[in-house]
């Protein structure tokens, strides 16, 4: 997963009002992924990389 495949993931997260990156599930980030056209997260550095970047964009709400 690339870093912008992540930041599609958190954009498609937030979009659908789940910002708190700690409450996100894996479950939730695989919808959101394949919303996104993203692939899915693979392990845990992907999701780590996932919660990264739906913090950045909740900072900037």
């Amino acid at each position: 997963m690339t870093g912008y495949d992540a930041y599609q993931t958190a954009q498609t997260l937030a979009a659908n009002g789940r910002t708190d990156s700690d409450a996100v599930t894996h479950a939730d980030m695989d919808t959101a992924a394949d919303v996104a056209g993203a692939p899915r997260p693979a392990g845990a550095d992907d999701r780590h990389t996932v919660r990264l970047a739906l913090d950045a964009i909740g900072e900037g709400q």
